[in-house]
């Protein structure tokens, strides 16, 4: 029904008005197990999508807060290839990949996501040459030598065939393969899971799971030499190196064994307090601590049936903590529920803590039905966006405070909006009798990749 009622908002993220950013509180409350680590983001592959082993997303945990602030929902290409394994960031930190596995779809993919628009922007199957890594098999990613501008990735293929396990070569852009790098000589290659590289890059270390070896490859090829780790019941999976002292890391399930890759022997090794299914490990930026990733089906007093992140003093914080024998800092639940979590990536929170920069502009109004014009609920359609240079999440609208004593029905969840994007919104207000315009100030929140909420135009005063 046409209505010639006229209405005129105030929008609290209107680009014609000043817009004041009002921090809030970091979601979480208990504190970093030492400031050296307030910095740092760690992202969790959380495993499958089958709605049973988990959700198939990417969680973001603030180490600052020890919580889990975010959740990357499916950072797959659409095509429900979501059982995240491993995660790697790009030289400039705003795209992370993914290696998306899933054997009902019947490949592998690789996916590139953008953090700025929360959206992928790249993906390819992985390679066919390789029959278990094509089906259902990616592990591990890491830059070629270690290094992002390279353009190329590598990732392992969990395959225990002789010849079609190992490591495979992806162009970053194409999605072509290059070399393959057959990291036990021919022999079973052992399902690689983990690789690493030394500080200068000219030396890989590859963690094949079944083998349960460690192989240091002159790269990107012959084999220079290998350890058998020892007292691994089950499988060996990531590996991270600390790039200041040469000793590897590998995730061992119940243990963490450390190995010196000078002269690649097994130097220590790291027992969790608790059953642990470790299958990952990193070194964290200031190369003084360790974080360990437990996935679901521990027995973590902390995170039972969710997975654990355990944190360690290797050096660098004070608590006595050594690189061979490192001591228990903190611990946090660190995902959902996911039975196959596995790789981890850290970030710098300090690069995803720009405010979003959001805009408010209204595209229309209507009472929607003849019931809503004689009930006097009307709709206003807004268009919401964001300017910034990062990703808005959770943007949720509280309320509104209007005139005339015009009241806001209820409140919206408008999610996430990219960098660059705008969604659309609808807000009912309910009118009252011969009021023909009002004014109104809408109040919004939304937080950053980081966790961080923020409060436009600040904190909602109430009805």
């Amino acid at each position: 029904m046409k209505t010639s009622l006229k209405v005129s908002l105030i929008a609290v993220m209107a680009g014609a008005l000043a817009l004041v950013l009002i921090l809030g509180a970091s979601i979480g409350s208990a504190a970093a197990p030492n400031p050296a680590l307030s910095d740092d983001l760690v992202l969790i592959g959380n495993g499958s999508a089958d709605g049973v082993n988990g959700t198939g997303d990417v969680k973001v945990l603030d180490i600052n807060s020890m919580s889990v602030v975010n959740t990357i929902a499916n950072s797959s290409d659409g095509s429900g290839l979501a059982n995240n394994h491993g995660v790697l960031i790009d030289g400039t930190g705003r795209y992370i990949w993914n290696s998306n596995n899933s054997l009902a779809a019947g490949k592998a993919r690789l996916v590139k996501y953008d953090l700025a628009t929360m959206s992928p922007v790249l993906s390819f199957d992985a390679a066919s040459a390789d029959v278990y890594a094509f089906t259902s098999g990616l592990c591990g990613l890491e830059w070629n030598n270690n290094d992002p501008s390279t353009g190329k990735l590598w990732g392992t293929s969990m395959s225990s065939a002789t010849g079609n396990g190992g490591l495979y070569e992806y162009d970053a852009v194409t999605g072509a393969t290059g070399n393959y790098v057959d990291n036990t000589a021919g022999a079973d290659n052992g399902s690689t899971c983990g690789i690493a590289w030394n500080a200068s890059g000219g030396t890989a270390y590859a963690a094949a799971m079944t083998a349960k070896k460690l192989t240091a490859i002159a790269w990107p090829g012959s084999t220079l030499g290998a350890t058998n780790v020892s007292g691994v019941p089950t499988n060996l999976h990531m590996v991270d190196t600390n790039k200041a002292n040469g000793y590897a890391y590998i995730a061992a399930q119940t243990k963490i064994n450390i190995v010196d890759t000078a002269t690649m022997t097994e130097v220590a090794t790291v027992t969790p307090a608790f059953t642990a299914n470790v299958h990952d490990t990193k070194v964290s930026h200031s190369a003084g601590f360790l974080y360990a990733h437990s996935r679901n089906g521990s027995t973590s007093p902390v995170a039972a049936e969710t997975g654990t992140l355990l944190i360690y003093d290797i050096g660098g914080g004070g608590a006595g903590g050594t690189a061979l024998a490192p001591v228990l800092i903190g611990q946090m639940a660190d995902q959902g529920s996911s039975t196959v979590s596995c790789g981890t990536q850290l970030l710098a929170k300090s690069t995803y803590t720009a405010q979003p920069s959001l805009t408010l502009s209204k595209t229309g109004t209507t009472w929607g039905t003849y019931a809503n014009y004689l009930a006097r609920v009307l709709t206003v359609n807004y268009s919401v966006g964001n300017s910034g240079s990062n990703a808005a999440l959770d943007t949720t609208i509280v309320g509104a405070s209007s005139g005339n004593g015009v009241t806001l029905v209820a409140g919206a969840s408008v999610g996430t909006i990219g960098a660059g994007s705008s969604k659309a919104l609808a807000l009912q207000y309910n009118v009252p009798v011969n009021v023909g315009s009002f004014m109104s100030t809408t109040y919004a929140t939304a937080k950053d990749l980081g966790g961080t909420s923020y409060s436009y135009p600040g904190p909602y005063p109430g009805p």
